[in-house]
């Protein structure tokens, strides 16, 4: 669909033509769901529901510790190949939230090329979804949930008073922005966020619910041995931490409990570039890449098969833990001296 600056009206009147005209839908978003997919499928879903729609929100992977107060009971669940096949099947129409790429639906993206279903992407992020019949992507939008409350807003614009819609949808805006202090915090988030919390939405009750219990017990043995293994170069702008997660699983930590820690890397002062390395038994090595925002990491994971935003990005690397942590690290020192030769 491409670029649409803030201000400009994005072109929704195929996808509204189709949310009219079906009543059966499935939606999911994906790998380790976060606040922004997880809220904008819950706001849309929500929304069909009072006008008498069926929504199934089916998820690649279970939600996050932090993120569990967000859906009601049994509101959201997990795709099983086996289970789902034929509410799949027998759906008029499949939508995407927030993926990034394709195979980021994990077992959904190969089950859903073999069914001829409507099949719809809704983003804020470039990469590879070529894949989706149509694409409603708008890389400038801060966050997906944005892209969800400027829709809902041209289809009905009293939806955004129900309290049950506006605080998935905010949710969504504040995660993906940092608590609205990353680079991509703009003008339409601010006021759709005031608009939110004008109908009811309590930030500080998302703000303790998203960032404040993230940090389990588990989470603290995590830091600590980040701590531990924390390395710098390029006079301390690049900091990278290597966890081996089979070397901390008998200290009580979860899986959940090794995500965003290359935030909190990018956090320290001086570091321009902070890179998460984390390796599951018997997984790819998961890479995560965060910039203060000035030097793109999103080329460094892309050369790897992932992608993302220029200064928040991932991938994932084959082959020993040691190896794909040398080819990272060397990427990104690439990166940052091309980066100072052409500035």
């Amino acid at each position: 669909m491409g670029h649409v600056q803030v201000g400009e009206q994005r072109d929704w009147v195929g996808l509204i033509s189709i949310l009219d005209q079906y009543d059966s839908f499935v939606f999911s978003t994906h790998v380790q769901p976060d606040a922004d997919g997880l809220g904008s499928e819950l706001a849309l879903a929500r929304f069909l529901a009072k006008k008498g729609k069926t929504v199934h929100i089916l998820n690649p992977t279970p939600l996050r510790v932090n993120l569990e107060f967000m859906p009601d009971e049994n509101e959201v669940g997990v795709y099983d190949s086996q289970l789902h096949h034929e509410l799949l099947q027998s759906s008029d129409v499949f939508i995407a939230f927030d993926i990034g790429h394709y195979n980021r639906l994990n077992h959904l993206a190969k089950d859903l090329e073999s069914l001829d279903i409507i099949t719809i992407s809704i983003d804020h992020h470039p990469g590879d979804k070529s894949q989706f019949k149509q694409r409603y992507d708008f890389p400038t939008a801060s966050s997906t949930g944005v892209l969800i409350y400027d829709l809902l807003k041209v289809i009905d614009a009293q939806a955004l008073d129900d309290i049950t819609i506006a605080e998935p949808l905010y949710a969504a805006m504040m995660s993906d922005t940092g608590n609205f202090r990353f680079n991509n915090t703009d003008p339409e988030t601010f006021s759709a966020a005031a608009k939110l919390v004008a109908t009811g939405v309590k930030p500080n009750e998302f703000y303790v619910h998203i960032y404040e219990n993230l940090n389990t017990p588990g989470r603290l043995q995590v830091l600590q041995r980040l701590l531990s293994e924390l390395k710098y170069d390029c006079d301390g702008r690049l900091a990278w931490s290597v966890i081996d997660y089979a070397e901390i699983m008998n200290t009580g930590a979860t899986p959940d409990d090794l995500h965003s820690l290359s935030d909190f890397i990018r956090s320290i002062k001086g570091v321009e570039v902070g890179v998460s390395i984390t390796k599951m038994p018997d997984k790819p090595t998961d890479i995560s890449l965060r910039s203060k925002g000035q030097i793109p990491v999103n080329k460094v994971a892309q050369q790897f098969g992932g992608g993302g935003h220029a200064f928040a990005a991932g991938c994932t690397v084959n082959g020993t833990l040691s190896e794909a942590t040398e080819a990272i690290v060397e990427a990104c020192r690439q990166t940052i001296k091309m980066w100072d030769a052409n500035v």
